[in-house]
């Protein structure tokens, strides 16, 4: 299917406005031409005869008045006009058309004393000898320039063919799944197509190349590192656990919670890095999940992790049993990462999660963002309040997996006042 915006719609433009301009200036032309036959040219030739006339007048004043094919003269000598046809008797001198009989000839009008001389100028023949030697000579002329713009319109598709083939290609392929392989593009970079097409294909074909080989190297990195801090982490948070139950003092247990809560939110982090980069090398497969229940626990979790000292209120609304199709865990890790955020940035009052619409809303009553903050949160490795915890890549991590299984977020957010995080699981 072409674009409205194609190479080719374009080409039938200009191939079209070509058109239109040739037939308006040849139409100019012909009329213009027309106007200075008649208004020029046969005047001027009129008013030659009548001079010729005259002359012979002079010298034989019987001279009989032209009578030719194309020239017929008509002589009133003291206003007798009883040789005139009654059509041109009321003429006054000049030039004009007028009416006689089936036909509208030019009739130019001259005195001389008291001699009036009427000169009908019949065009019929030399309209004929005009069709022939100017009209049909024209529309060949015209017809061969119409081929000529045609011909090229279709040797200028037939060059182009090939790039229109190729944006084609690039167009229907999906990127986003990183299925490299899936482009085929030999049939561009074989001998004997454009030069320009073969270059850019061969282009494309190594930059697609060198992309997927540094996906595989971002997703083996990524795999092997988040295996390797799993391992640290597990020590880190079994020693927390023995700290947490030798710590003498109230400021000794907040610490040792502080840094039980990060660990755990690193945790979270390097599985959701492990599904991603797993995700991305195969197919994850889709079974039915009950929000309602995914959302329970993942409270109860954040309940025990975030909110251990019970200086925020999380509610829970349900309005409506939901149930997906999608993998469990990528789910679980979208809407724990927006229950966190809410957590981690909401120092005292609330945490809701609301369910209703096909849709699962979390607000907050925390800080807030305003609209340039909100810009910035969206972006990967940036953090908007430096004084609570955080590496910068939740909403990040949250935004790719709601565009890889089409859910839709929408972000409201007022400084000071809360923010409200809406996934639309079905449209």
């Amino acid at each position: 299917m072409h674009q409205p915006n194609g190479i080719y719609q374009k080409l039938i433009r200009v191939f079209v406005l070509q058109m239109l301009f040739i037939s308006v200036i040849t139409v100019l032309g012909v009329y213009t031409a027309a106007l200075i036959v008649e208004k020029v040219m046969i005047k001027t030739a009129l008013e030659g005869e009548a001079r010729h006339y005259w002359t012979w007048l002079d010298q034989d004043p019987q001279h009989p008045t032209p009578n030719t094919d194309n020239l017929r003269g008509y002589r009133a000598k003291q206003g007798e006009l009883s040789a005139v046809p009654i059509e041109l008797r009321a003429m006054q001198p000049g030039y004009k058309r007028v009416k006689i009989a089936q036909a509208e000839p030019l009739v130019y009008v001259e005195d001389r004393g008291d001699t009036r001389l009427f000169l009908v100028f019949d065009e019929d023949s030399v309209g004929k000898l005009s069709f022939y030697f100017g009209v049909v000579p024209l529309s060949l002329a015209l017809m061969v320039i119409y081929l000529s713009a045609w011909v090229a319109y279709r040797l200028s598709r037939r060059t182009l063919s090939p790039l229109v083939s190729l944006a084609q290609t690039m167009r229907r392929f999906e990127g986003n799944n990183h299925n490299f392989a899936a482009l085929n593009l030999a049939e561009y970079t074989a001998v004997g197509v454009n030069d320009e097409v073969r270059i850019l294909a061969q282009s494309l074909q190594e930059f697609t190349t060198r992309l997927q080989q540094q996906l595989i190297r971002e997703r083996e990195f990524t795999r092997d590192v988040s295996h390797e801090l799993r391992t640290p982490l597990a020590v880190i948070s079994g020693s927390l656990e023995l700290l947490q139950k030798q710590a003498s003092s109230p400021v000794q247990q907040r610490a040792v919670e502080r840094m039980q809560v990060t660990t755990r939110d690193m945790q979270a982090l390097i599985a959701t890095l492990l599904l991603l980069a797993r995700e991305e090398s195969q197919h994850i497969p889709l079974a039915a999940v009950s929000v309602n229940e995914l959302v329970e626990q993942l409270m109860t979790q954040v309940e025990q992790t975030h909110n251990s000292a019970q200086r925020l209120k999380l509610l829970r609304i349900e309005r409506q049993h939901l149930t997906i199709n999608a993998p469990s865990q990528a789910l679980a890790i979208v809407l724990g990462n927006l229950m966190r955020n809410a957590c981690n940035y909401t120092h005292q009052g609330s945490v809701t999660v609301l369910i209703e619409g096909n849709a699962v809303e979390i607000r907050d009553t925390g800080l807030g963002m305003s609209a340039e903050q909100l810009e910035l949160a969206q972006q990967v490795f940036q953090r908007v309040h430096t004084t609570s915890d955080g590496y910068g890549l939740g909403l990040d991590i949250v935004r790719r997996l709601c565009e890889r299984y089409g859910w839709q977020l929408t972000i409201r957010s007022l400084l000071s006042q809360g923010t409200t995080v809406r996934v639309q699981l079905v449209s």
